[in-house]
């Protein structure tokens, strides 16, 4: 469903406004007395030449950039302003007098106050910001070897989760979260690239194109309205500079390896257990004395083999590689910046399929076609191409627990049966079942436009026109492969079929997603006297639309020929659909500064939605934040010389949510194979059921924040902290009353506008850094932050009982029995409430209800989930002379993974599992008797408290020793940079978890492990 396009035509009066600008322009211009000025830039400390600096004449489009030596040469005239700038360093404004020769000392920037952040729709300098907004630079993402941008983030914004589950290539991208988990629903931020909305696949963005990354957190959000109730995350990329042209090129060379796989029993170890699970129920030992005392010194391996899956099936490393090369420059009107990007990186599997690769393409160009009139177009593409198996990495490591004495082939290279039905994990991995293509191909380009006025000072108007076009192609070609059983009586293999298909088959599917944005804003910036107002209004429209195809055929003749015309036309299969949706909104901030001192912005955005019925389609999502900066009052700069900045900040606002399936307030129906069997060859007709109740008050989720800060710097950069206190109220979320209502009723109920959940914590960012005239600088930061959820309301039922509501508890807290510990004697077994079927060596558990029983009304609903209440992050950095230093720790706490953890006759587990286990007379075991396989028969395997792990973890994520080559050097060879580097990712983990990896998801075990890397590289700039 669309919302209707508005009827008014902006461009033929946009037209009229550019030719009457040109003409005012050529009107305005005078001959003017120029004349060349010569000079050089250097470091205050080091006194060697920077090159790459901006030198700009102020109030003009003039401006180069510094050469190899820091030298420039520009046209100006007697009292114009020489600006000159360069990132972490401070600007110098010069007035050019009679001199023809300028050399300018520039000093490092010690003060984070000056520094510009990225906000929506515009930027800020950081001493005058009122929200609560976190940033961080390239410097920081250049640092790291991970191909992924969101695995890069971790431990550097405050109140940012990052919860990366799986390496997998492709498939890596990090769970994000901003200041916890406040809905049911979708929790994602929103991703904003360059001013455009909702951008996919910005986690293959190039760190190298990155200019900044800015989080918004607060009421600042506001200005996104409907999409940004989890908090908006702003990329800026990098664009042209006035200057010669410059060739960068970076290129990194990366040894991966997992972070940490299960050690599992061996061939003893097991063959033990075995023994004792088949003396349990009396039958004859598997193995006998004699043979365990052969696995366990391994004397005789052919015969009595103890094979370690993992170790044969993963590599020990991997690689991967990434490039990046950038075309920068520009002269006084037109700018420009072109990068491609090419990452690749190979699986962990041994012979395996997976394979990924990411190509991407950005160009920025800037021009102004006069001086009131400037414009812009940036394209972006990208191919991500992913080449895996065909088998899910779930089942592939599900499929490692083979028994330790099976080998892994044959003595003849046979590959062996595997755990059942053929599924060898050696197999598996590779093009021998099969593969499995997913390319996604991602297309987008930006319009756009920014008018001075010229007859209103501070008055202009810009906007811009995004097209999207995104396409998808899956291709999952299955085939049946054979493994062998090996018959050592008569020496014989047999061969049996694996993955449960007699004949090849293909399922093929495409998905195309398109969009289109429209902005148009007025905007007015002015400073007048003491104050400053910055303000604009602006209309937005969005428009999507998505289709999808999908077509399967079996029973291929032919495995060499994987095209659709080749399967059978009996029980093929073909299906699609289509979606719509739209977005239109009014929005705008006012922003007012009195002395820089007592500052203000509102902001406000009247959004309207597809996603909901006619009467609830619009809302209206205001946010305020003020700050006082206490340090640029008398009574402070008179007295206390050493604070440099003291601000107090406050905000609050609503923040909407339109980011649920869209079209719910009205009747679905579902059609497929469900209708009746017509003729003497009954043939099944297509039918209908019906699909989502319908709801016709649907709406928005609104979020309520408020936020109270105090951000300070002290000493000259010598101590800088900042602390936000927030509370956050999200009401109107979605949710049925399937809790409420009981089952047996069979109603299929609609989703409410019922749940309410509260967030609130505290957010903590240390800094304190320091130059040293030796040349020697260092910086170092930290942050913390404690966030606690609390679900207000979601409906429970009312004969709950109040251990088990979810009211009151942690969004996402599930239900467990509480564990007391191990029963170690009969004596204790017999005096305690127990589950039906406990012995001794069993858990006992919490009678909570005080029956005298252990049943499911005994289970309590624990606040433990595996999104931490506690991150933390710490990163130091080091300059002397040309050598650099960098390290990254990022960490959780307060944050458990339940693992159900079982031992069986025909699968491995863990070693460490089976060496603690129970033993009959066991006062001091690790584990109780061990589960078999189902929790809901075996006692100790229950789900409770017992096999909840603590995530607590540190990592540090980032470490990088760098090298640049001194300039002396490198201006002979045409060099303007050219560094070196070592770094790697996920370097070292302390954690109390230890056997798999503290961010993994699976309670099984079964996901492909994070990554460990280790990589060299270099850039280098002409």
């Amino acid at each position: 469903m669309k919302i209707k396009k508005s009827k008014w035509n902006i461009w033929p009066y946009l037209g009229v406004v550019i030719i009457a600008l040109n003409f005012l322009n050529s009107v305005q211009l005078q001959a003017q007395n120029l004349r060349e000025i010569k000079g050089t830039v250097l470091d205050f400390t080091t006194r060697t030449s920077l090159p790459g600096v901006s030198v700009m004449v102020k109030g003009t489009n003039k401006g180069i950039s510094t050469g190899l030596n820091g030298d420039f040469v520009i046209s100006a005239k007697q009292g114009d302003v020489i600006v000159v700038s360069f990132i972490s360093y401070e600007k110098q404004e010069i007035i050019v007098a009679e001199q023809n020769v300028l050399n300018v000392l520039l000093k490092e920037n010690t003060s984070e106050m000056d520094e510009v952040v990225v906000v929506g729709y515009g930027t800020q300098r950081k001493a005058t910001l009122t929200g609560s907004v976190a940033s961080i630079s390239n410097k920081e993402l250049k640092k790291s070897p991970t191909t992924n941008l969101s695995n890069s983030l971790a431990g550097l914004l405050p109140g940012v989760i990052t919860a990366n589950r799986s390496g997998e290539p492709g498939r890596d991208n990090s769970t994000i979260l901003i200041r916890g988990r406040s809905t049911t629903g979708n929790t994602s931020p929103l991703i904003v690239v360059d001013g455009v909305q909702g951008v996919t696949g910005w986690e293959r963005i190039n760190p190298n194109d990155i200019e900044s990354i800015s989080v918004l957190k607060d009421a600042s959000a506001a200005i996104y309205g409907a999409q940004a109730a989890n908090g908006v995350i702003l990329i800026t990329t990098k664009r042209g500079v006035v200057g010669k042209p410059s060739i960068s090129y970076s290129f990194n060379q990366g040894l991966s390896q997992p972070t940490r796989v299960p050690k599992m029993a061996s061939s003893a170890v097991f063959g033990e257990y075995v023994n004792e699970l088949l003396a349990k129920d009396k039958q004859p030992p598997r193995w006998t004395e004699a043979e365990l005392k052969i696995f366990r010194d391994g004397s005789d391996p052919v015969n009595f083999p103890s094979v370690n899956w993992y170790d044969e099936i993963l590599e020990d490393n991997t690689l991967q590689s990434q490039h990046n090369l950038a075309f920068r420059g520009g002269a006084e009107n037109v700018k420009y910046s072109v990068s491609g990007s090419f990452s690749n990186q190979n699986g962990i599997f041994k012979n395996g399929s997976t394979n990924f690769k990411a190509y991407s393409l950005r160009s920025n160009i800037d021009a102004n076609i006069s001086k009131y009139i400037k414009v812009g177009l940036d394209v972006n593409a990208g191919i991500d191409d992913g080449n895996y198996p065909t088998s899910g990495t779930g089942t592939t490591f599900g499929r490692m627990l083979v028994v330790p004495w099976m080998p892994v082939y044959w003595s003849n290279g046979f590959p062996s049966a595997g755990i059942e039905r053929g599924d060898n994990p050696a197999v598996m991995v590779t093009n021998a079942t099969g593969n499995n293509s997913e390319v996604m191909q991602r297309f987008q380009t930006k319009a756009s436009f920014d008018i001075a006025m010229p007859f209103v000072e501070g008055l202009g108007v810009d906007g811009y026109l995004v097209y999207t076009n995104n396409q998808g192609v899956n291709k999952l070609f299955q085939k049946p492969w054979t493994v062998y059983d090996y018959n050592k009586t008569n020496n014989t293999y047999i061969p049996i079929g694996g993955g449960g298909i007699l004949q090849p088959q293909l399922r093929q599917s495409y998905n195309r997603g398109k969009s289109s944005l429209l902005n148009f804003r007025i905007k007015y910036e002015k400073a007048i006297e003491q104050h400053r107002v910055n303000t604009f209004i602006a209309v937005e429209q969005e428009e999507g639309y998505n289709n999808s195809f999908s077509a399967f055929r079996r029973n291929f003749l032919s495995a060499q020929v994987d095209q659709l015309f080749a399967g059978s036309l009996a029980g093929q299969e073909a299906t699609g659909s289509a979606s719509e949706s739209g977005r239109q909104n009014l929005f705008g901030r006012l922003g007012y500064g009195f002395k820089d001192k007592y500052l203000v912005d509102f902001n406000f955005r009247y959004d309207g939605s597809a996603n909901f019925p006619e009467g609830n389609r619009f809302g209206f999502f205001p946010g305020v934040s003020a700050a006082w900066r206490i340090s640029e009052e008398s009574f402070v700069k008179n007295r206390f010389s050493f604070i440099d900045d003291l601000k107090l900040r406050a905000s609050t606002g609503k923040i909407g949510n339109d980011r649920v399936p869209a079209f719910q307030y009205i009747q679905s129906y579902n059609l497929g194979n469900q209708g009746y069997n017509f003729g003497q060859t009954p043939t099944q007709s297509l039918g209908t059921v019906m699909g989502v109740t319908p709801n016709p008050n649907i709406t928005w989720e609104v979020l309520k924040t408020s936020n109270v800060a105090l951000d300070a710097m002290f000493w000259n950069g010598l101590l800088g902290f900042t602390v936000d206190l927030f509370k956050q109220k999200r009401s109107n979320i979605l949710a049925t009353r399937d809790l409420a209502v009981p089952a047996y009723t069979g109603l299929i109920l609609p989703s409410e506008n019922i749940g309410i959940v509260e967030n609130q914590g505290v957010e903590v960012d240390l800094s304190h850094r320091k130059t040293i005239k030796s040349g020697f600088s260092y910086r170092v930061g930290g942050n913390f932050a404690y966030i606690k959820s609390n679900v207000v309301y979601l409906a429970d039922a009312a004969n709950v009982p109040e251990w088990q509501k979810v009211q009151g508890k942690a969004l996402g807290a599930v239900n467990y029995y509480n564990a007391l510990g191990i029963i170690r004697t009969q004596q204790e077994l017999n005096s305690i409430p127990k589950v039906l079927g406990t012995k001794v060596g069993d858990l006992k558990y919490e009678d909570v209800n005080k029956d005298g029983f252990i049943t499911s009304s005994d289970m309590i609903r624990m606040d433990r989930n595996n999104i931490p209440e506690m991150t933390f992050g710490m990163n130091m950095s080091m300059d002397y002379k040309n050598f650099s230093l960098f390290a990254n720790f990022a960490g959780q706490s307060r944050a458990w993974q339940y693992y159900h953890e079982n031992a069986r006759l025909a699968v491995n587990t863990r070693e460490e599992l089976l060496l603690n286990r129970y033993r009959p007379g066991s006062m001091d075991s690790k584990y109780p008797i061990l589960p078999l396989l189902d929790t809901r028969t075996d006692v100790s395997g229950l789900p409770s408290s017992f096999w909840l792990r603590d995530a607590t973890f540190i990592r540090l994520k980032t470490l990088e020793i760098g090298y640049s080559l001194p300039s002396s050097l490198l201006s002979r060879a045409k060099i303007a940079d050219l560094r070196i580097y070592l770094n790697g990712n996920n370097v070292l983990t302390f954690d109390k978890m230890k056997i798999y990896d503290p961010e993994g998801g699976d309670e099984r075990g079964n996901f492909y492990p994070q990554s460990k890397i280790y990589n060299m590289g270099l850039s280098l700039t002409f």
